[in-house]
């Protein structure tokens, strides 16, 4: 009887441990595979994946949407799948956020749904990081050995402080330099007393001076808007005068150069009036020619003309 129910303990316990070994197995095989019946995934590329896991919440606006599917890395960053059950709310400028489940751990995927007026086209969005405990705690932790230096260094400023104002000569110096202020302080008070009258009459002067000066701007300023006018056309009148000075200038330049090419071909006695001018031999052969017809009209002037014409009949 003994050994029969110690056998059925025995089975007892065996099954016991198989289930619980069964159940932990179990656990753990099921943390990596996610069966999701959401009807649209959304592909999120972050830089890190900061302790996000398969299985995370997605929340959209406060609300869970749906599970992380996978998380993987790609290049130089990490590729986040989410499968969510609604996607109409999201828009083109939609993006991601990885955040803290609980202050004891875990991670949760945010999705922020944008404001732009184009929906969500299926492209892959963008991934923040707000960051974990154990980072903010190692920061803290710097912060904490930087302080330390600082007020290492603030109690080494304060003694050398002390150290200084010790000196008797610095103390003596100091309350010299303290009864000068308040002397000088005392003499510009009562010199502020004697002269308040003054002080009072020129600030009142000043202020007569500025009232005189925008009444005389408001009664003079038809006049001066005509004189802005008038230098406006002025001006206008005078750039078109500079305008017909270049136009001349240019006419004047053309002018210049046709002068000196015809001077050009002058020289070169390419014409009828350059070989006049500058063909010493025409000039001298025409010279000859004027001196005999000269000498010829002189004959025919004493002696007259002996013409014996025939008309009609050969010589």
């Amino acid at each position: 009887m003994y050994g029969s129910e110690q056998r059925t303990y025995v089975k007892v316990g065996a099954i016991t441990l198989a289930a619980v070994v069964l159940l932990l197995l179990g656990i753990t095989i099921g943390r990596g595979v996610n069966i999701s019946t959401a009807p649209v995934q959304l592909r999120i590329r972050a830089a890190s994946a900061d302790g996000l896991e398969v299985g995370a919440p997605v929340w959209i606006n406060g609300i869970k949407r749906g599970t992380v599917v996978s998380v993987r890395p790609d290049g130089d960053s990490v590729l986040i799948v989410a499968g969510i059950d609604d996607a109409t709310m999201l828009r083109a400028d939609a993006f991601a956020r990885i955040a803290m489940l609980e202050i004891t751990g875990g991670k949760r995927l945010d999705i922020v749904p944008g404001t732009s007026a184009a929906r969500w086209n299926g492209t892959t969005l963008r991934a923040e990081s707000y960051g974990n405990l154990t980072d903010m705690f190692g920061q803290l932790g710097g912060l904490a050995s930087r302080a330390g230096v600082v007020i290492d260094r603030l109690d080494t400023t304060i003694r050398a402080a002390n150290a200084v104002l010790a000196d008797r000569t610095v103390q003596e110096q100091l309350r010299q330099t303290i009864e000068q202020s308040s002397q000088l302080v005392a003499e510009l008070r009562q010199m502020v007393e004697t002269n308040r009258a003054t002080v009072e009459r020129i600030v009142a002067d000043v202020g007569a001076i500025g009232r005189e000066l925008r009444d005389a701007i408001e009664h003079n300023r038809p006049t001066v808007e005509r004189l802005l006018e008038r230098l406006d056309r002025t001006s206008a009148e005078l750039e078109s005068l500079a305008q017909k000075a270049s136009r001349l200038a240019t006419s004047a330049d053309t002018t210049l150069s046709q002068l000196n090419a015809l001077l050009g071909d002058l020289r070169s006695q390419r014409t009828v009036l350059g070989k006049l001018l500058y063909d010493e031999q025409l000039a001298s052969s025409l010279d000859t020619t004027l001196r005999r017809i000269g000498g010829l009209v002189d004959t025919i002037s004493r002696f007259g003309v002996n013409v014996n014409v025939r008309l009609g009949t050969r010589p």
